[in-house]
């Protein structure tokens, strides 16, 4: 049985865009950012009323996507 592994530029470029995607819709010095390992390349997001989301690159569509805390 094959293995699909990512490489390291594939990881890199997956995190960029996720990022990218966070920096084209936030004013950064409003959020915090904290790793979020449990998504592909993800990220958990807080603001400061304290809503959080989810933001990471999902696999199944091959693009940034995100979740909200309450979904």
């Amino acid at each position: 049985m094959e293995k699909n592994v990512v490489s390291v530029e594939e990881a890199k470029i997956y995190e960029e865009k996720v990022m990218e995607w966070i920096e084209d819709h936030f004013v950064l010095n409003e959020i915090d950012i904290e790793d979020y390992p449990f998504f592909s390349y993800g990220k958990l997001v807080c603001d400061k009323q304290g809503e959080s989301m989810i933001v990471y690159w999902c696999v199944i569509y091959g693009r940034v996507d995100y979740r909200f805390q309450n979904a």
